[in-house]
C-alpha cells in the first residue's frame, strides 16, 4: 500500500479471477450504511488531510462540511438532497487482492458549495451552468444564502464523519 487511505497501488490484473465477499452492509440488522455525494463543484480550499462532516435533517437536506486549508477561514461548505438507493445497488472495493461488495444506503444529490457573505467567489467562474434542459432543485438556496430555519436544523442534526479522499 502506497498511500496513507490503505488504498490499494494497483487495479485488478487482467484474465485474473479474484473473490468477491459480502460486506456487512449485507447481514440482516446491520449498522453499516453507505453513501455517494454528488458534488456540483469542490473548490481547492478542502483540507484533504482533515475528516469532514455530513449532516441530514428530516427532510432529507444534507449540509456536508470540510476544514479549509487556508489558515483563519472559515469551513467549506455544500447543501444538497438526500434519497434513499434501490436494494439492488451496490459499491465494489477492491483491497488489491479481493472485491467486497457493499449495500449502498443512500445518495447525497447536488452538493452545492455554500459561501458566506462576504466571502470571495474568484472559483465560481468555474461552477458549471445546468444542461439546457434541465431544472434546478427550486428548495435549495442561492450560493451564499442560507436561511434562519437551515441554521437552526444544523444544531439539532447528528455530525457522521465523511472521508476527505474525495476527486
Amino acid at each position: 500500500m502506497a498511500n496513507n487511505n490503505d488504498e490499494p497501488t494497483s487495479a485488478p490484473q487482467p484474465d485474473r479471477w479474484y473473490d468477491i465477499r459480502l460486506g456487512s452492509s449485507f447481514k440482516d440488522n446491520s449498522t453499516t450504511k453507505f453513501c455517494t455525494l454528488r458534488y456540483e463543484f469542490k473548490p481547492a480550499s478542502i483540507d484533504k488531510s482533515q475528516p469532514g462532516s455530513l449532516y441530514k435533517n428530516k427532510e432529507n437536506r444534507v449540509t456536508v462540511e470540510f476544514h479549509n486549508n487556508q489558515p483563519g477561514k472559515s469551513n467549506v461548505s455544500f447543501e444538497g438532497s438526500s434519497e434513499d438507493y434501490k436494494d439492488n445497488d451496490a459499491v465494489l472495493f477492491f483491497d488489491g487482492e479481493t472485491f467486497r461488495l457493499e449495500r449502498l444506503h443512500r445518495a447525497v444529490k447536488r452538493l452545492r458549495h455554500v459561501r458566506l457573505p462576504g466571502e470571495h467567489a474568484a472559483a465560481s467562474n468555474m461552477t458549471p451552468a445546468p444542461p439546457a434542459g434541465t431544472t434546478t432543485d427550486s428548495r435549495s438556496p442561492p450560493l451564499g444564502k442560507i436561511s434562519k430555519a437551515q441554521a437552526l436544523n444544523k444544531t439539532v442534526m447528528h455530525p457522521v464523519p465523511v472521508s476527505t479522499n474525495i476527486k
